[in-house]
Order: C-alpha cells, then sequence, then structure tokens
C-alpha cells in the first residue's frame, strides 16, 4: 500500500483559498419540473391541430363553389343579370370560341377562316379595331421596325385586301387611313400605300381611334389627370376633354361602334378604374372593375349598340360595365383566352 493521503486543511492560510471560493466550482444540481407543465406540453400540439382544423373547414366554408375569390384591395363586383345582346369571339391558345353572354355559353368556332386568324395571333401580331364595322386588322410588327397589316372580316375570318407592309408601328384606324407611329416619333393617319395621309402634332400621344374619330393627349400628362382631344379627320372637329384616371399602369381605350362613346381605363393589376366619356355631351362617367388583362393585344370590346362594354380581366375573366359605370362579372365556362371581339349572331 502507498502512502497515507495528505489531509488539506482549507482554512490554513497558507494554502490560499478564500472562504467565498470554497463552493465556486461546484455545479449546481437538477432542476425538478413539476408533473403539470409535461402535461401542458403534452396537449399543446393537440390544441393547436385541432384549432388549424377548424381553421380550414371554415377557410374551405367561406372560400367553396359559389363564393368568387376577392383579390386584396379589389372592388367586389356582382354577377351580370342583364340582357346585352352581344355574342363575343374569344381568342386564346390558337383558339377560337363563340360566347353567348347572354345564354353564358361557349362553343367552338369551326370557321377555317376564324381558325387561321386565331393561329395566327401571337407575341407580334396582335388585333386592331378597323374603322369600318365589323372588321379588324391583323397587325404583325417585326424587329426592323415595320408592321404588316391585313384587314379582316370578323364574320368568317376572311381578308379584305392582300397585306401590305408599313413603317412603323400601327396604333389603330381611321375612315381615312392607319394611325401610325413612325420610327422618328412622330404620329401619321397613312393610306395602306404607306403615304403619309395627314401628320398630327408632335406632342401627341395615340389613345384610340374609330370610324371619322381620333382621340390623343399630350405626351407631357404623366398624372391622373389628363385632357384628351377627340378630332374628327374629315370635319376638323375638335373637343377637348378633362378625365380623371388611376394612378398608372396598364391602360386600354376604345370607341363604341357608332363613336358616341369613348372608354380609357387603368389598371393597376389589382382593379381597373376607368371613365366612359359620351363625346357629344362631354359628360364623364366613372367605373370600376377587375384587373384588365396585361397581356392582351384586345382586352376590350363593345355591344353591338353601345350599351355595354366589355373587358378581358386576369386569370381569364369577363367583365361587363353599362354606360352608367355600373360593372358586373360575366360567369361563364369560359375557356384559358387573350383577346375578345364583338361579332353578329350565325343566320338561323
Amino acid at each position: 500500500m502507498g502512502e497515507p493521503l495528505t489531509v488539506l486543511d482549507l482554512d490554513d492560510p497558507e494554502i490560499g483559498i478564500r472562504p467565498e471560493d470554497r463552493f465556486a466550482a461546484i455545479p449546481p444540481g437538477p432542476r425538478i419540473v413539476p408533473r403539470r407543465v409535461r402535461t401542458e406540453s403534452t396537449n399543446a400540439p393537440l390544441l393547436l391541430l385541432g384549432a388549424l382544423v377548424a381553421f380550414f373547414l371554415v377557410g374551405a366554408w367561406l372560400g367553396g363553389p359559389g363564393s368568387p375569390e376577392p383579390e386584396s384591395g379589389a372592388t367586389a363586383v356582382p354577377e351580370l343579370d342583364q340582357r346585352t345582346r352581344t355574342i363575343l369571339l374569344t381568342f386564346g391558345g390558337g383558339d377560337v370560341r363563340r360566347l353567348d353572354v347572354d345564354r353564358r355559353s361557349t362553343h367552338a368556332e369551326h370557321d377555317e377562316g376564324l381558325r387561321a386568324l386565331a393561329a395566327a395571333l401571337s407575341g407580334r401580331t396582335r388585333l386592331v379595331p378597323s374603322a369600318a364595322t365589323g372588321r379588324i386588322w391583323l397587325v404583325t410588327g417585326d424587329p426592323g421596325g415595320f408592321s404588316t397589316v391585313q384587314e379582316i372580316e370578323v364574320a368568317d375570318g376572311s381578308p379584305t385586301a392582300p397585306p401590305t407592309r408599313l413603317e412603323g408601328f400601327v396604333s389603330g384606324a381611321v375612315s381615312t387611313g392607319l394611325v401610325v407611329e413612325r420610327a422618328s416619333g412622330a404620329l401619321e393617319i397613312v393610306g395602306v400605300d404607306d403615304a403619309t395621309v395627314s401628320p398630327l402634332a408632335e406632342d401627341r400621344l395615340f389613345v384610340a381611334a374609330a370610324g371619322t374619330q381620333l382621340a390623343t393627349t399630350s405626351a407631357g400628362c404623366t398624372g391622373p389627370e389628363c385632357e384628351i382631344v377627340v378630332d374628327d379627320v374629315v370635319t376638323g372637329a375638335s373637343r377637348r376633354l378633362k378625365v380623371e384616371l388611376g394612378p398608372g399602369g396598364t391602360e386600354v381605350a376604345g370607341f363604341s361602334p357608332d363613336g358616341a362613346q369613348l372608354v380609357v381605363a387603368r389598371s393597376d393589376g389589382v382593379q381597373t378604374r376607368g371613365v366612359i366619356i359620351d363625346v357629344p355631351l362631354e359628360t364623364v362617367t366613372t367605373f370600376r372593375a377587375r384587373a384588365v388583362r396585361r397581356d392582351s393585344s384586345a382586352p376590350l370590346a363593345w355591344s353591338p349598340d353601345g350599351a355595354w362594354l366589355f373587358l378581358a380581366t386576369e386569370r381569364d375573366g369577363l367583365d361587363a360595365v353599362g354606360v352608367d359605370g355600373q360593372g358586373y362579372r360575366v360567369e361563364a365556362d369560359l375557356p384559358p383566352f387573350d383577346a375578345i371581339v364583338t361579332t353578329s349572331p350565325r343566320p338561323s
């Protein structure tokens, strides 16, 4: 056996251990957790799970079939319950369908001309309203700054004349020619032979055109309130109208078939704010609708009598707005579509 261990006297001043340091290195003992805390921690996940199930059940009930999905900040739009006497053609994905708005029914369009028109629509090819009733312009732009244009009969998709090539961006059409923005930025009315019919003021921006009427605004107007000038390209008569729109975003505009109404609207991606201008009376009616399609070349159409405005909205929706400014949503089995055009009923 070895030598016995020496017993140290912790009070010996030669060792140098202070009384307050003797228990400093001793770790504290285990903490005793009451049993009730463990019981509560075991039940908490069950309570949380039950709350989540209840939350999702309530959410499913509120957002189930028959309940429209409201968008944050958007105005609720009631369902259309009035007659409009309107037939629309919807174009999308290379397909064309005929929509009877009043019956809420759609069916495939088998006319070869219209199907060829639908197949021609793409990122560079778009539809521009014609000055002639029942017709549209098929416009295809190219990287060189030229546009190939051809007027089409909406009823059957047949062309009225061979295609022609113009310099610039085609914005609209009036009875005297096409409204074209040249590469220089100048806005002109040109014939199908690309000859200038009449130049417009340098600071004007295109708004809409139909028949003999051309609506423009100042290039310097960037605020929500702008002056729109409506010129008659035949008589030279002019009207100046002050309108107040939304703060900006996607803009759409168009005349009614008789040229008596002009709609100008802006969408911020959540909802659309717009005005319907009675051109002869120079009165303005405001309206709101769901967000208009940003990628559509023809997001706007009118009923044949000009009493209803139709807007292609996001998520393949369709809104109808009366000339009184009241907006409605059209509930129908709509296929995915990019553009809408008013057409006539088929002969019975």
